[in-house]
Order: structure tokens, then C-alpha cells, then sequence
């Protein structure tokens, strides 16, 4: 008899971070909380320290009525460490770190930047650590963004399984994306840039069970979007794996949904999530700017 599949129960700790620079209140059990009390350009090193250590442990933060400029952003941005190679977007003119994704009201587009479960960029050899995104317009309702925290997911399957995966790579390429992307509207797309589109089209091998470079914590480095293959297996070994720890992943009690308003700012760790911004708000215009931190080799 096989028993139905019911929620994830227990080892859900999602308490918040303490700090002396500013409070946090969880958004869910699973992961998230927001973060409140302070202004991200009035903060301390002391406090940009005790961010980062609050941003390890929920996955995602945000701050709400932060309202910053292009500067302020890219400021901020700086003091979490050295900015990331951007795959798909280019920078504003004001500051070429903080690049726009903008959706106007009457843009109908069959598909939508973000629109898959993804974690960033993967296909690169380094892949970015944090993204922060930051909200100037945004619809009366629609364009929410889900994270699932792919280290929570871990630790729930069994430890048979666990073991299982540990020695595996995950081949991590935008082919898929790219072609997808392409039948759905109709036209090749790309980065605009050669030796980005080979990048991403090469892709790059990491552990299928990624070590959190801050924390120690395992977390499944799965997407997706972006899992094309596992090193050493076959296609038709590989999907059935890929899609099933994609489904588990994205369960429902994993995740957390945040509603976006002008002048928030959202930070998220690529090491331990994946996330979803569903192209739901036709008719309406969203403005929003990212940055996105480096990060180092995936162990």
C-alpha cells in the first residue's frame, strides 16, 4: 500500500534573527521575514554584519518603505560584497551595477523574465551569491515573487536518499531556457552577448547538494529552469530525478510569497533558494531594479 503524499511536519525553524541594529518578523514557517526598524543607507558595518547573518538564516529579507535611488542601491549593494557578472540584463546609465526589469502596461508577452522556478544564474562557473531587487511601480494586485528554501528541502527527504545524492553533480545550462524561450515567442533569443550565450549554453557542472559557504548547511542546488542533466547519467536517468527534487522542492510548505510595494527592497540567498515571479499582471506596469552580489565556486 502506498501512503498519500500529505505536508512536511517538524524541523520548520523560521524564529527570528536577533539583532541590536533592528527587528525581524517572519513572514512564514518555512523561510522569509522582514526586516524592520532601519533604513538600509543608515546602517552601521555592524549592521550590514548582522543583515547578512539574518539573511543566512531566513533565505529572503525585506524592508519596506526604503524607497532608494539608483545610487543609494548600488551603495548598499557594494558593502554585501563584489558585484556579480550580470548574464541577461545591462546596468542603468546612472549605475551600470543596478539593472532595470520593467514590465509596462501594455507589454503582452507569452513569456516573462523570472517567469520559471529558478535559482540565478547556475550556469555560470561562479554563480551569484545574493540578489537584491527593489520595487519603484508595481500593480494593484499579480506580480508577487515565491521562494522555496532548497535546504529545508533537503533535510526532508530521507536520509537513505540524502545519501544518495551527495556525490552527484547537476549540469546547470540555459539551453532549455533559451529554447523554450524562443517557441514561446516565436523568435531566437539570447544574451546579446557571445561569449555569454556560449557560457550559458556550455553551462557548468556543481554539486547536486551544495555546502553553504557562510553556514555549513547542506541544500539541494537544484532548478527548474536550469538542470539539464546530472555527470554521469543518461538523459532519461537524469529528468526523472531532476523533475521529482524539482517537486519536492516547490511544495507549498517550503515556500514563502511575498506581495511587493513601492519602495521595498528584497535580498535572497542563491545558495539556498529558488524562487518564481509568475506573469500574471498584464495591463498594469512593474518597475523594479536588481543587483547581484558574487559568489564563489559551489562546494
Amino acid at each position: 500500500m502506498w501512503q498519500v503524499r500529505v505536508a512536511p511536519c517538524g524541523d520548520f525553524d523560521n524564529h527570528p534573527f536577533q539583532s541590536e541594529h533592528f527587528m525581524v518578523e517572519p513572514l512564514g514557517a518555512a523561510m522569509g521575514a522582514e526586516v524592520v526598524g532601519v533604513r538600509l543607507p543608515e546602517l552601521s558595518d555592524e549592521g550590514v554584519a548582522s543583515l547578512k547573518q539574518a539573511l543566512w538564516k531566513h533565505k529572503m529579507i525585506y524592508l519596506a518603505d526604503q524607497h532608494l535611488s539608483h545610487a543609494e542601491h548600488a551603495t548598499f549593494s557594494r558593502r554585501l560584497g563584489p558585484f556579480a557578472i550580470d548574464a541577461y540584463t545591462q546596468g542603468t546609465r546612472e549605475e551600470r551595477d543596478v539593472h532595470p526589469i520593467i514590465k509596462e502596461a501594455d507589454e503582452v508577452t507569452p513569456s516573462l523574465f523570472g517567469g520559471g522556478w529558478h535559482t540565478d544564474s547556475p550556469f555560470l562557473e561562479e554563480p551569484p551569491s545574493i540578489t537584491s531587487l527593489r520595487q519603484i511601480e508595481g500593480p494593484p494586485y499579480g506580480g508577487d515573487t515565491t521562494w522555496t528554501n532548497t535546504a529545508l528541502a533537503f533535510k526532508h527527504l530521507s536520509p537513505t536518499f540524502q545519501d544518495m545524492l551527495r556525490p552527484l553533480k547537476v549540469w546547470m545550462s540555459a539551453g532549455n531556457n533559451f529554447a523554450t524561450q524562443t517557441f514561446l515567442r516565436g523568435e531566437p533569443i539570447g544574451f546579446g552577448d557571445k561569449a555569454k550565450q556560449d557560457q550559458g549554453l556550455k553551462g557548468s557542472m556543481h554539486p547536486l547538494v551544495r555546502t553553504h559557504p557562510h553556514t555549513g548547511e547542506p541544500s539541494l542546488y537544484i532548478c527548474d529552469t536550469y538542470a539539464a542533466g546530472i555527470e554521469g547519467m543518461t538523459t532519461h536517468e537524469a529528468k526523472p530525478l531532476i523533475d521529482f527534487l524539482v517537486a519536492h522542492t516547490i511544495q507549498h510548505a517550503f515556500t514563502c510569497r511575498l506581495r511587493w510595494q513601492p519602495g521595498m527592497v528584497c535580498m535572497w540567498d542563491n545558495a539556498a533558494t529558488m524562487h518564481l515571479g509568475p506573469n500574471d499582471y498584464d495591463g498594469f506596469r512593474r518597475e523594479m531594479y536588481r543587483t547581484t552580489i558574487a559568489g564563489g565556486v559551489p562546494r
